[in-house]
């Protein structure tokens, strides 16, 4: 009979080990998700800073552009004027640089946006 006592001791050792065992894999999967949550919180952080960031840019970056798009409009009213008036105020040349330097301007206010 001493055999038989012996045998659920060992069976209730190993199960105690085999319990042991799954619950130190379990905690160490929980400190691994947990730490990998602080790590994408930490990123989401730095992410919603940059949104903001370049949120800020683009609101700047839309106000030149609008100052520009205003000066276009008040720089053709004027040319509008002048050639109402029969006045010449730009040779053709003068024309023609402008012209193209204004299509510059465009290209770059568009690259920027």
């Amino acid at each position: 009979m001493p055999e038989q006592q012996v045998e659920p001791e060992v069976v209730a050792e190993k199960d105690t080990k085999s319990l042991e065992y799954a619950l130190q894999m379990l905690w160490e999967k929980a400190h691994r998700v947990s730490e990998a949550i602080v790590k994408l919180k930490e990123e989401n952080a730095a992410l919603h800073g940059r949104i903001g960031e370049l949120e800020g840019v683009e609101k700047h970056l839309k106000q030149i552009l609008a100052d520009r798009e205003r000066e276009l409009e008040r720089v053709h009213q004027e040319a509008l004027r002048f050639q109402s008036n029969g006045t010449d105020v730009f040779t053709k040349e003068e024309k023609e640089a402008l012209k193209l330097r204004i299509k510059e301007l465009i290209t770059k206010i568009n690259s920027r946006l």
